[in-house]
């Protein structure tokens, strides 16, 4: 019998911000059997999503006026240590708590918090190495629903989104919090920094577009304008071997474009697809998504599968509601915002549905699920942890 692959979730969109795991262990006939639960926890408002890393898993989640950071053993969901810090609600228009996805690299636990607080922490014990304030302390321009770029580790740089007027990306030295650079002059939106096409370069989804920089010295090399009201860019932008795939919602749609000088060329425009907050996965030229906006036409959502050479849909299902999305193997995961867990074929020939679960109760439960060792990590907004059994463990 071969080996069974497994590995870990170490930040947001897993080991390569993807939101795609290569395990092949996940188990697709179910029958009128469910997934067996093998824990549940409760951490507090918010949409932070779940990391596993070397048999521990971490989120953080708000109540009482505290945000606090959770190191769970995934074994059996026991606490290991938490670590509060007092933090507002922030609740302007929606339910407020967490926004951000903790990151582990080489035994540190790096967390940022909606309100601008970054924390170095050792990840066995809680134990703070630094911290700061992206407004008091680096001049951050904090946006209208919070800090929510979670933090990313690049060549062993700490890159965060500031919105300064002229330090809108900083680079710090990821041991000690020293700054290594400042640059870039937009303001901050909702999406995460990554690196581009595994070369030194670093794409940033702002509040004006797409920008690209330089690893070296955050120098601004292309950008590429996509605006949409409130400044609201959220999804994470989408590699599609040299291109790169934009999607927004508030009627923006959506956009490929190949980076040529100064400024990105568009390859083709759609405004079929729009996706609010849950980031789009690229397979084998495919690309699924789901296309929707969170209020009273949430419910008119789809899934879709397009054709990333033209950006023609080739299927798509109503039914399921907003919600976020990961791919496991061949297995598109699809969490919506009432909390029912389905799995799909990747399949561009066909739509298929395989299983579906209620695992959640609640409402605007728009945080991605994790995967990691077997094990699929699900929160819901206020603040229910579970953690699945959907694999081989």
């Amino acid at each position: 019998m071969l080996p069974v692959f497994s590995d870990d979730w170490p930040g947001f969109g897993g080991v390569e911000g993807t939101f795609k795991s290569y395990e092949d262990n996940l188990k697709k006939t179910w029958e009128r059997k469910v997934p067996q639960k093998l824990w549940e926890l409760e951490v507090g408002l918010g949409f932070s999503s779940i990391i596993e890393s070397k048999g521990l898993a971490y989120t953080q989640g708000y109540a009482n006026g505290r945000n606090t950071l959770y190191c769970v053993d995934v074994r059996d969901g026991n606490i290991i240590w938490k670590s509060a810090f007092p933090c507002s609600k922030a609740d302007d228009y929606f339910k407020g708590g967490s926004r951000t996805t903790p990151l582990v690299s080489d035994g540190n636990l790096y967390l940022s918090t909606h309100m601008g607080d970054v924390y170095c922490i050792n990840s066995q014990n809680g134990n703070i190495s630094w911290s700061l304030n992206i407004s008091d302390d680096l001049d951050g321009r904090r946006p209208t629903w919070g800090y929510a770029a979670s933090p990313v580790v690049i060549d062993q740089k700490l890159i965060l989104v500031t919105g300064a007027p002229q330090a809108a990306l900083i680079a710090l030295n990821k041991l000690t919090g020293e700054i290594l650079w400042k640059n870039g002059h937009y303001g901050a939106a909702y999406s995460t920094p990554k690196r581009y096409k595994n070369s030194d370069q670093i794409l940033v989804f702002h509040e004006s577009g797409l920008s690209l920089h330089s690893l070296l010295d955050g120098r601004e090399k292309s950008f590429y304008q996509h605006k949409t009201r409130y400044g609201i860019n959220a999804a994470q932008p989408l590699e599609v071997g040299s291109r790169v795939m934009l999607s927004s919602a508030y009627g923006k749609g959506s956009a490929l474009i190949r980076f040529s000088g100064k400024n990105g060329k568009i390859e083709w425009k759609s405004e079929k697809v729009a996706t609010q907050m849950a980031s789009l996965i690229h397979d084998e030229g495919f690309i699924y998504g789901i296309h929707g906006q969170a209020g009273a036409r949430s419910r008119f959502s789809t899934i879709f599968c397009m054709d990333n050479q033209n950006g023609r849909i080739i299927w798509e299902k109503k039914g399921y509601g907003l919600g976020s999305l990961i791919m496991v193997g061949n297995t598109l995961v699809l969490l919506n915002e009432s909390g029912e867990l389905v799995l799909i074929d990747a399949n561009p020939n066909q739509f298929t549905e395989r299983a579906s679960f209620q695992v959640l109760s609640g409402k605007d439960n728009w945080i991605p699920p994790s995967y990691a060792n077997g094990r699929l990590h699900c929160r819901s907004s206020d603040g229910t942890w579970v953690c699945l059994q959907l694999g081989a463990i």
